[in-house]
């Protein structure tokens, strides 16, 4: 699996950061933006697993975690397994462009 690093947008006019990229600023509406690839990591907030899901038989457990990065926005990521509250991650994106978290 290759991994993409996760990149954050944000806002020329009031400096805030966003994720996934907007058309407009939440904060003050502005739509001119910088990329940063500096998501590379963040801390777990919280997580969750889903066990059950329509459709989707035979697939297993998938794991969730709201990661809060270190420039402030928060990234809804998978991981392979349980991640606790306050544990460093690591965060890409993979070939299906989807966020994971990874520990360490």
């Amino acid at each position: 699996m290759s991994e993409t690093v996760l990149a954050l947008e944000r806002c020329n006019a009031c400096g805030e950061a966003v994720f996934p990229a907007r058309y407009r600023c939440p904060r003050c509406g502005a739509a001119h933006w910088t990329s940063e690839p500096a998501a590379g990591g963040g801390v777990v907030e919280e997580s969750t697993v889903v066990r059950h899901r329509v459709g989707a038989q035979g697939t297993g457990d998938v794991y969730l975690a709201s990661v809060r990065t270190p420039a402030g926005p928060v990234v809804i990521a998978r991981s392979d397994a349980a991640l606790r509250e306050g544990e460093a991650v690591a965060l890409f994106i993979d070939d299906a462009m989807r966020v994971w978290a990874r520990a360490g």
